[in-house]
């Protein structure tokens, strides 16, 4: 199937997506044995995540909790005890961190007294802890891991059109163990990437389905805005793919106006269901008119440290930042100098500039100003616009590396990856594939330092990227092998 698909239809103009794509079980355009089959693999693939990744957080020792961790424990103990007392819930869970997972694990361990006891020893860091009570949690978010991998393999099957490219993208993921490494931590991570790959298993959905599709758009907008309400940066996701779902059905489908703005509607009214009775909670109870609050200006100036790194700095920062072996290289090609403040605690690192003495100067600047968060933006991102931009892609760059050598060599196989898709008539789904994390990326760079973890879903894109470039490879290779005999 070469060159973009072409819609049949009397007067149409073409469609850019699939005409036909063999997907997930619930493709009602499969005659029955293709149904079994896909039911199979389905059934076949998530019993592997569900057997894997519990073996994964059952059978290690579980990790101390630490750091983060602690403040989420400490919340997660109190909204529990909040459930079984009968007492004020809104007030504990507050506006600063998003209640999804605050919700999830509290109910937890309300029902749990094991889990509740164990996260009031470790919430104020105490020297020992038995932290098998952490079991119940820990298998939750297991379970939700499973799901989020499993998403990814029906998202990629989805995308890809080959049960082949899904099955790889599926071993890959669950050879490196990616999301499985937050199913012993007490962070926001799991429900976020769950929310997440659910939405965009929805949203590929609507991409290669050349009619209907509103149900799953209604139902991606309330997943999205869930994901946002477990970590608030995805906010900015649901606002930005508002508009894109309108371009799509627009220009991408070919859709007249109407049915497009009643697409964007229909995604927007999913978030909405989510988002305003969480809003009208923020604003009567907080006097809080917006759906977070949030610590945007600590995270803010952090990132602004950034700004103060040379144009030499800069340059070097794409060698540095390479997962793995960027530091070493880096350090053996340049003196101290030019690398010294990219790592993450050297005393005079950019990072340590941002939670020291830069971080207290800013904040007493900002703190006199009646909008802290908006006097930062003005006066020191779009004050000096081509600076933050330019320290944007270098951050961006460091925190797509998800999986290290895999998020490099998936990388590195995207052009190869999109040239074989359109072949195929599908490069245009894998772009709107794509758009979701990237944008997310591009986001965490923008305002924050963009840590690695915050862009784990990635590693979807990568791994299909990499299988759909082995399986036609060694698809090519074997037909020239076979040649020679059928002649």
């Amino acid at each position: 199937m070469a060159g973009w698909i072409q819609d049949q239809r009397p007067g149409r103009a073409p469609y850019l997506g699939p005409k036909m794509v063999v997907t997930d079980v619930q493709t009602a355009s499969m005659n029955s044995d293709d149904v079994k089959a896909g039911r199979a693999h389905a059934a076949a693939a998530l019993g592997l995540c569900l057997v894997v990744i519990l073996l994964q957080t059952l059978m290690p020792d579980y990790r101390k909790p630490v750091a983060d961790s602690l403040q989420y424990a400490k919340v997660i103990a109190n909204v529990a005890e909040a459930i079984r007392s009968g007492g004020d819930v809104n007030m504990i869970l507050g506006t600063q961190f998003g209640p999804v997972y605050q919700i999830f694990a509290g109910v937890l361990a309300a029902m749990d007294g094991g889990l509740l006891e164990t996260l009031r020893c470790v919430a104020p860091d105490k020297a020992a802890c038995d932290l098998s009570g952490l079991t119940s949690l820990f298998a939750a978010q297991a379970v939700l891991v499973a799901l989020t991998v499993f998403f990814v393999f029906l998202a990629v099957w989805r995308v890809a059109g080959d049960v082949r490219v899904a099955w790889l993208s599926l071993l890959i993921v669950l050879g490196i163990g990616n999301f499985t490494n937050y199913t012993t931590l007490i962070l926001t991570e799991t429900p976020t990437f769950f929310l997440f790959s659910l939405f965009i298993w929805l949203f590929t959905r609507v991409l290669t389905e050349p009619d209907g599709g509103y149900r799953e758009l209604l139902f991606a907008g309330l997943a999205l805005a869930l994901t946002g309400l477990s970590r608030p940066p995805y906010l900015y996701l649901f606002y930005f793919m508002v508009p894109v779902v309108f371009l799509w059905w627009r220009f991408g489908r070919r859709e007249q106006l109407l049915p497009a703005a009643r697409a964007a509607l229909a995604f927007a009214i999913g978030g909405a269901a989510v988002l305003l009775p969480w809003l009208a909670r923020n604003y009567v109870v907080f006097d809080l008119p917006s759906v977070a609050g949030g610590y945007g200006t600590q995270i803010l100036v952090e990132r602004l440290a950034y700004n103060a790194m040379t144009w030499p700095e800069w340059m070097v920062s794409f060698i540095y930042w390479l997962p793995d072996f960027g530091d070493s290289l880096a350090t053996s090609l340049f003196t101290e100098e030019m690398w010294k403040r990219l790592d993450w605690y050297h005393p005079d690192s950019f990072y340590m500039m941002g939670r020291g003495a830069f971080f207290m100067e800013m904040r007493a600047e900002s703190g006199a100003q009646e909008s802290p968060l908006g006097y930062l933006l003005r006066e020191y991102v779009w004050g000096d616009l081509a600076t933050h931009v330019g320290v944007t892609l270098a951050l961006a760059v460091r925190g797509q590396w998800v999986g290290k050598y895999i998020g490099l060599i998936g990388f590195i196989l995207l052009p190869a990856c999109i040239w074989m898709l359109r072949r195929r008539g599908r490069a245009g789904v894998f772009l709107m594939f794509c758009l979701p994390p990237y944008f997310m990326l591009g986001l965490y760079a923008f305002v924050s330092v963009n840590v690695v973890r915050y862009n784990e879903p990635l590693i979807a894109v990568f791994a299909l990227s990499i299988s759909v470039v082995v399986i036609s490879g060694v698809t090519w290779l074997w037909q020239r092998l076979r040649r020679p005999r059928n002649h």
